[in-house]
């Protein structure tokens, strides 16, 4: 860029060479930046393709995601009503499974009340929908989990709690695999946009969801949303333990696969061999939260 100016014979004042010099660094920044996201996405979406061809009448794959909150809303309702609003927090998990060679899905829905969107809130979702899993499909007893990089999921405590997914819930979790931002989570958009136009129907004949109860009678009225289930979770009424485990170098790993006694790891999906966490490092104290 500099050799370029000075051979155009351009005359720039200090300052404005200065700026073009910056100008020019940053969006070489950026589209490296747009380049490497471009690669990721690819990368981990891999580990999707995989997954599905991977699934049978006995393994199922699960895209989890907290949906955009949902802002209470009336049919009616003043200038003054409209603004201050605390939204509503609802969890989606979209369960995918292969059953006599056709795919199925069903969608989870969890509306969570009296807490934020945490790692504790996020197990007890985990647990609560394989173990409906186990109830209704006992075959199922392998699942593979898909989520993003929200702190809730991306964290240590949870990577060590899915080893104990097969004694709580008796489906083990077999992967882990975290999606780049933007990239992978296409299922839980889908069915959120489709569940948000089913209530706004559902305002629109007259009614006010203002609350969580009121969204769940939303979401079902009118015989309810295809393959969607629907859970009020009042987080104050139950505690869940947290194993106090550190795994140095966490937020960069985005692939877990798990054995009997380890944990394998990856950076990027299937790039190299992975390295080995023993089993006895991920147990811990626990934490109760």
């Amino acid at each position: 860029m500099e050799r370029y100016l000075v051979e155009s014979n351009t005359k720039f004042a200090p300052e404005e060479l200065e700026d073009l010099l910056y100008k020019h660094s940053e969006s070489v920044k950026a589209i490296q930046s747009w380049k490497a996201h471009q690669l990721r996405s690819v990368r981990q979406d891999a580990a999707r393709t995989v997954c599905l061809g991977a699934l049978n009448e006995s393994t199922v794959l699960i895209t989890q995601d907290w949906a955009m909150k949902f802002l209470p809303v009336k049919y009616r309702e003043s200038q003054s009503d409209w603004f201050g609003k605390r939204g509503i927090s609802w969890h989606i998990s979209v369960v995918t499974r292969k059953n006599k060679g056709r795919y199925e899905s069903q969608s989870f829905v969890h509306i969570v009340e009296n807490t934020s969107q945490d790692s504790s809130v996020v197990l007890r979702i985990t647990e609560h929908t394989l173990r409906s899993l186990k109830e209704e499909n006992p075959t199922i007893d392998t699942a593979f989990l898909r989520q993003d990089n929200a702190g809730c999921y991306h964290n240590s405590a949870v990577i060590a709690s899915c080893f104990l997914m097969k004694f709580n819930t008796g489906i083990s979790v077999r992967r882990v695999d975290f999606s780049d931002p933007q990239g992978g989570k296409g299922a839980c958009d889908r069915k959120a946009a489709t569940i948000k136009a089913h209530v706004r129907r559902y305002v629109n004949e007259g009614h006010d969801v203002q609350n969580a109860q009121e969204f769940k009678t939303a979401i079902l009225s009118n015989g309810g949303v295809n393959g969607v289930r629907v859970v009020v979770v009042d987080a104050a009424v139950a505690t869940c333990e947290l194993p106090q485990v550190k795994l140095d170098g966490v937020s960069m790993l985005n692939n877990f696969e798990f054995s009997s006694e380890a944990v394998t790891v990856w950076r990027a999906f299937d790039v190299g061999q992975g390295k080995q966490i023993s089993k006895s490092k991920l147990h811990g104290k626990k934490k109760k939260t």
